[in-house]
């Protein structure tokens, strides 16, 4: 009886290992280098600044930050010149274009929000979208950096992309503590 008692505590145990630093363990994108167009990576620029301005406004904890960074975004998604920028594979042209939709939807929900949690559990939902974006066309203009940090309502935690290889987290502004970033995309 005692073995049985021993496995079973055993089994336990390791069921109930969880890490404190959570990894991007779960693949929602995959980079593909062969993608890359250099015109797109360019148009994407204002894109990707002004996501980092979304995440700047979030780290504030000011809405109106945040609500004023997200409808640029939504506006420079609605304009963006996916239709003039053609890829060899009509495919992945209509995948780049559905993931700026993905994008503008997600912008969409964040200023529908009233609640802070809520807005930074939508960028972090338009974080994803971002970096799928990103990984599908085979981004190389710039390095990015991909963050992941335990959160108590999220299993997976709470994800966010810079150019920088150490940031500070934009979720949880009482955090001053400057993490390492898990993931490099462009891997």
């Amino acid at each position: 009886m005692k073995p049985f008692f021993f496995i079973l505590f055993t089994f336990f145990v390791i069921a109930c290992d969880s890490s404190e630093e959570p990894a991007v363990n779960k693949q929602l994108w995959t980079f593909s280098p062969q993608n890359n167009q250099t015109n797109f990576d360019k148009a994407l620029l204002p894109l990707l600044n002004n996501y980092q301005e979304l995440l700047k406004g979030v780290a504030a904890e000011d809405t109106a930050y945040i609500f004023n960074a997200a409808k640029t975004l939504i506006q420079l998604t609605d304009s963006f010149p996916a239709s003039s920028i053609i890829f060899k594979d009509s495919l992945l042209h209509q995948q780049a274009k559905q993931s700026l939709n993905n994008i503008n939807a997600e912008l969409q929900g964040l200023i529908a929000e009233q609640s802070l949690p809520a807005l930074k559990m939508d960028a972090h939902m338009v974080s994803i979208q971002f970096l799928n974006l990103l990984a599908t066309v085979g981004y190389l203009e710039k390095n990015i950096y991909v963050f992941n940090v335990q959160d108590e309502k999220i299993e997976d935690g709470m994800i966010w992309f810079g150019w920088n290889k150490t940031s500070n987290d934009p979720y949880h502004s009482n955090r001053k503590v400057e993490i390492v970033a898990q993931q490099l995309l462009q891997e």
